[in-house]
């Protein structure tokens, strides 16, 4: 009676963490229509307003982040002075004469991170100017980080007359569970561009402006970037972001290695199949970049939504049930924990709710396959594919 108590519990943590995932939203799509409204257009630079947000169709509708930084300079200044020097992975879309110029290598020699070209869903930006509005696509796409891991991912939307180049922003971290980015925010990626310019040893001019931005993430507020003068661009920026991402899991497993150490190993091996699944990804991804990031990601989830229920079907069998269902738990939730931290981003709550719900389930696996109770197994391994169909379904 005591362990169908436990396990009713359990399902209920699964049922009624799965619900609230699907509550805490990310950025409000609020647009009543199609149309752009006139008031929500902005004056930059030159013949063309700006309406301050990118959007996954050519409409309101399909409103996404806001705007957050804008260069007073074309797109390719911009993309050169965003991309940096010699001595980083400097890429092009398109390489045309003006890149072999002084004036270009002197520019290339302006920020030292490591930005190369990004592979996203298209989103498209919108100006409007004396012969009406233009929705246009990314002019280019630069990330500095990993498509597998977590990165910066920057779009550019150059102004027909060239007078400004609008970016948008934002941190983002490839979720296993949801097989597709998700963005923690944007503030942290604008002011960590922004500070790349504003530390450097560069004749560039670097303002905050209040444009009243309401949604998409916006607080409001836009950065502007003025560029110097090709001729006069110089030095080099020698600040580079760092991020953390050490894996250590291998001493967390001695605690109980007398009386329950079957169990224990059995939660620190699921911890460390998340983790491995994060190192191999971002490995395959730096080794083999022509590689497309799917094509890892695919064997690599299977990994997870099949590894980690198979391997507490396969060793649980031997272990007490409630050290079963506790050591799978801790030993999952640290693997989670650990990934996010070496992410180093701020997981959404709806994220973390359902991550909850997902060790509720494992645990229930667990508990049903050490009691030999087949309708606790069966109900555990129903909940964790509930658990995995959801975000695939976009309900989460």
């Amino acid at each position: 009676m005591k362990r169908t108590t436990v396990v009713v519990g359990l399902l209920v943590v699964v049922a009624v963490g799965l619900a609230l995932s699907g509550v805490f939203a990310g950025p409000p799509a609020e647009e009543p229509s199609a149309a752009v409204p006139e008031e929500s257009l902005i004056a930059v630079e030159g013949d063309y307003r700006l309406w301050p947000y990118t959007s996954r169709s050519t409409s309101v509708r399909g409103r996404t982040l806001a705007i957050n930084v804008v260069f007073h300079a074309d797109a390719e200044t911009t993309r050169a002075a965003i991309e940096g020097g010699a001595e980083t992975d400097w890429q092009e879309t398109n390489e045309t004469e003006a890149e072999t110029t002084a004036d270009a290598e002197q520019v290339r020699a302006f920020v030292e991170r490591d930005w190369s070209d990004a592979r996203s869903s298209t989103r498209y930006g919108y100006v409007e100017g004396p012969s009406g509005g233009v929705w246009l696509t990314e002019t280019f796409e630069v990330h500095d980080g990993t498509y597998l891991g977590v990165r910066d991912h920057v779009r550019a939307y150059e102004s027909p007359d060239g007078e400004y180049t609008a970016i948008q922003a934002h941190e983002e971290y490839y979720d296993w569970f949801r097989l597709r980015h998700t963005v923690p925010g944007i503030d942290d990626a604008a002011v960590r561009l922004e500070d790349e310019f504003i530390h450097g040893e560069v004749d560039a001019e670097v303002r905050r402006e209040y444009r009243g931005v309401e949604g998409g993430w916006s607080d409001g507020w836009i950065s502007v970037i003025e560029l110097a003068s090709l001729a006069t661009v110089a030095g080099a920026l020698l600040r580079r972001r760092t991020r953390a991402a050490a894996v250590d899991l291998a001493r967390r497993v001695r605690r109980e290695a007398t009386r329950h150490a079957d169990a224990a190993v059995l939660g620190a091996a699921l911890g460390a199949v998340v983790v491995g699944v994060r190192v191999a990804g971002v490995s395959l991804e730096v080794a083999y970049p022509t590689l497309p990031p799917k094509a890892i990601a695919g064997p690599l989830y299977l990994a997870l939504v099949a590894g980690l229920p198979g391997l507490v079907v396969a060793r649980a069998q031997d272990c007490d049930p409630t050290a079963a269902g506790l050591a799978v738990t801790l030993g999952l939730g640290a693997g989670f924990v650990l990934d996010f931290a070496a992410l180093g981003v701020a997981v959404p709550p709806d994220l973390l709710v359902h991550r909850i719900a997902l060790l509720a389930a494992i645990g229930v696996v667990a508990v049903g396959r050490a009691a030999g109770d087949r309708p606790v197994l069966v109900a555990g391994l129903l909940a964790w594919t509930v658990g995995l169909v959801l975000p695939l379904a976009d309900v989460i």
